[in-house]
């Protein structure tokens, strides 16, 4: 069945020689095929465009400028092909067009310039083409538009009402009408408007999905009496579902119909489109994982069909669906191939498809659905991420001699679908506040999972970050994830973490990223860090543990000692909160601390499904005031420590020196521990000398201060904490080395 599906399937571009992504396809009216696509290659982003004739693509061409090409669109107007996309040239971008008429290709159309010009989209009104976007600065993120002709470009107008709004879509419907929808931050959660345009004015914003579930990338396309709105949301545990609601005017006022979620799960990773045709028939396309293209149809008048899996089906990455339904009732679907989810040859290609409505049904099979990632699996039980009050933790650290200092909280490790998890990168930092109240964060998008993350990918997630990132309130640090590749080596994965907006990535098919020396080296020039994290991890498939053979003290600061995978302190250690996941022996903290690496103590999440700083562990940073370059600084001199979640509250000092730090106490001189520890429940306290308990204290409170002296002194010592508490959070402090004389 597999075959018979992909009969006319044939992939567009070739994976060898560049990593294709971000596909569109556009059936004209007159039965031409326009695939488009955003191809990196070199170092570089552009747009090219090619004519489908017989599974081969013809009359390629590049469009874009000399800038990074991000996401384009295509869209059929007046005659003429029209291709939008956004464009980076020195960190300011642009909203590009160009369009093709009898077959001659126009000058490139610069249609605005700004700090952030994201998601273009594009729909035919009565005045012209329509080409939204979303336009970021910090203050707001506003839906903008212009309407253009082949000759003429409008005033900029502000087609949104809220202050955070993003992802644009639109289209007139066969009622006359202008409806426009877009996703909308309401300082909860995400949520789907709409708006409609009725002789000339503008309805009010209306909420189309009423699931406090975030909401995400609404698709809107023409029906008989108005529109369809198509989206998705994600929730907690890995939930997930797509939805669907009409939208009409009744008596001069915007309508919706009840959310109809057609299916639903718990998986990773979605990304959406529909399309509808003169009979009103619509398709909609969706993930399912990040493995699998799905599509279902929808007559007038009925209900959503079956699924149909329109991709290869092989166990192979395929994401970023587009799909078309034309005027004789075929769908027409390109979409996005990783082979081996970016392990192997790390470049994606566009793949077409297409498949005649009267033989969906033919192919339909529920069970496709059923079967659920088990990587995204959630940790069962619930755990209590208990915290102190402000008053309680300001009276702690005053009493511990840290009046200069603030301690705050993040989670610096976890995805988005940028690479291969939930949700948008929008959504990501704004989670980070207001779904685990954090105070600083670090989005670490794979560099090759399911593909590379391209040049303009990486100056879009530059972007977004430096917009997010506010002193006080949410400190945001510029970071990816170094992913070696699994079935030729066993480097291990490294999160790479920049002080400031500067900063490159090093993909690890680079040559200055290839190795972790290679990687190292290419790092200092920012005072950059990379940080090990599952540093025991075996996959069984491949591994993912860390190879400790190659470090290297400037730039390897810190390892992350728990994450939603496992604690990694040492070989084979385990805990509730986690998955447990098989482990490599030689590979643990203390494995590392053993071959004399000073190395600091994180904890995150690694979570895929948008749950940093709920699912797995956090940091906790003493600093002194709520800046990125105060966190980042705060990291690389490992004055830090990590929790399996809670805020426990952990002080370690050696003769008044803080965690993190290096001294020299010469033979013959006592080492005094000072340890404070607040937790949220009953703790009992352990110090850690070279790997070996030295010591123990069981509190029969949350509160434990104790002093521990030591004499039984080596040439080079080092200590930490470890704290236990009776609901089974831990919390692990950053070491304090001890040497005789200066090393």
């Amino acid at each position: 069945m597999k075959e018979q599906i992909n009969q006319a399937s044939f992939e567009v571009t070739d994976i060898l020689t560049a990593s294709c992504q971000y596909p569109d396809i556009l059936v004209t009216k007159n039965n031409q095929k326009y695939a488009t696509w955003q191809q990196y290659n070199e170092g570089h982003d552009a747009v090219y465009v090619g004519k489908i004739v017989d599974k081969q693509v013809v009359e390629i061409k590049m469009i874009s400028g000399e800038g990074e090409a991000l996401r384009p669109v295509s869209f059929e107007y007046d005659d003429a092909v029209w291709f939008v996309w956004s464009e980076c040239v020195n960190r300011e971008w642009s909203i590009l067009a160009r369009f093709v008429r009898y077959g001659n290709y126009s000058e490139i159309i610069t249609i605005d310039t700004s700090e952030a010009a994201f998601y273009p989209s594009v729909c035919a009104t009565h005045d012209g083409l329509m080409i939204m976007w979303t336009e970021q600065t910090k203050a707001y993120s506003r839906i903008v538009a212009k309407t253009i002709t082949c000759e003429l470009i409008s005033e900029k107008g502000i087609l949104s009402v809220s202050e955070k709004v993003y992802r644009p879509t639109g289209c007139v419907g066969k009622d006359g009408n202008l409806y426009i929808a877009y996703d909308r931050f309401n300082g909860m959660h995400y949520e789907i408007v709409a708006r409609v345009k009725i002789a000339g004015e503008w309805s009010e914003e209306k909420v189309i999905s009423t699931s406090t579930s975030w909401a995400a990338s609404p698709v809107v396309v023409a029906t008989g009496e108005g529109v369809l709105v198509g989206w998705y949301h994600f929730g907690a545990k890995a939930s997930f579902a797509y939805l669907s609601s009409d939208l009409k005017v009744v008596d001069g006022t915007l309508m919706a119909t009840t959310p109809d979620a057609f299916t639903s799960s718990a998986n990773w990773y979605q990304s959406i489109d529909l399309s509808t045709n003169k009979e009103g028939i619509a398709v909609f396309a969706y993930t399912w994982g990040k493995y699998n293209i799905n599509v279902r149809y929808r007559k007038p008048g009925e209900a959503w069909s079956e699924p149909v899996t329109m991709s290869y089906n092989d166990g192979n990455c395929g994401v970023h669906p587009k799909v078309m339904i034309d005027d004789h009732n075929t769908i027409h679907l390109v979409w996005q191939f990783g082979n081996r989810n970016g392990h192997m040859d790390r470049n994606a290609a566009v793949v077409y498809n297409s498949l005649r409505l009267d033989q969906m049904d033919g192919f339909a099979d529920n069970s496709i659905e059923v079967l659920q990632d088990q990587f995204v699996r959630p940790i069962e039980g619930e755990k209590e991420l208990a915290k102190h009050d402000v008053e309680i933790v300001r009276a702690w650290l005053d009493k511990n001699g840290y009046d200069a200092k603030e301690l705050v909280f993040g989670d610096i490790h976890g995805q988005s679908s940028m690479s291969d998890g939930v949700g948008e990168i929008d959504q990501y930092f704004h989670f980070a506040k207001v779904g685990a109240d954090l105070d600083f964060t670090a989005l670490t998008d794979h560099d090759c999972y399911q593909d590379w993350i391209s040049q303009s990918e990486w100056e879009w997630i530059r972007t977004t970050n430096k917009i997010m990132n506010v002193d006080h309130h949410l400190s945001t640090i510029l970071a990816y994830e170094w992913t070696p590749n699994e079935y030729k080596y066993d480097f291990g994965h490294k999160n790479v973490y920049y002080r400031g907006d500067d900063g490159e990535m090093f993909r690890s098919g680079d040559v200055a990223g290839m190795t972790p020396f290679n990687l190292f080296e290419s790092l200092k020039k920012y005072k950059a860090m990379a940080i090990p994290h599952h540093p025991a991890a075996d996959w069984k498939l491949v591994s993912a543990a860390t190879d400790w053979a190659f470090h290297d003290p400037e730039v390897q600061r810190a390892v992350e000692i728990f994450s939603r995978h496992a604690p990694f302190e040492y070989y084979g250690n385990e805990s509730k909160y986690t998955k447990n996941i098989s482990q490599l022996k030689h590979c643990s903290v203390q494995d590392a601390l053993a071959r004399k690496y000073r190395l600091g103590f994180t904890a995150g999440s690694d979570s895929h499904q948008m749950e940093h700083g709920i699912e797995g562990g956090i940091v906790a940073a003493f600093v002194p005031e709520l800046t990125r370059e105060n966190v980042f600084d705060a990291i690389y001199d490992r004055f830090i420590y990590g929790t399996t979640g809670a805020r426990i509250l952990v002080s370690l000092k050696i003769n008044g020196n803080p965690m993190g730090q290096e001294i020299v106490v010469p033979t013959g001189e006592e080492v005094r521990l000072e340890v404070s520890v607040l937790g949220t429940k009953q703790v009992k306290v352990e110090l850690v000398k070279n790997n070996d308990v030295m010591a123990t204290k069981q509190s029969d409170t949350n509160a434990c201060d104790v002093i521990f002296v030591d004499t039984n002194r080596t040439e080079s010592d080092y200590y930490y904490i470890r704290v236990t508490q009776q609901d089974e959070h831990m919390a692990w402090s950053s070491p304090i080395w001890v040497d005789i004389t200066k090393k």
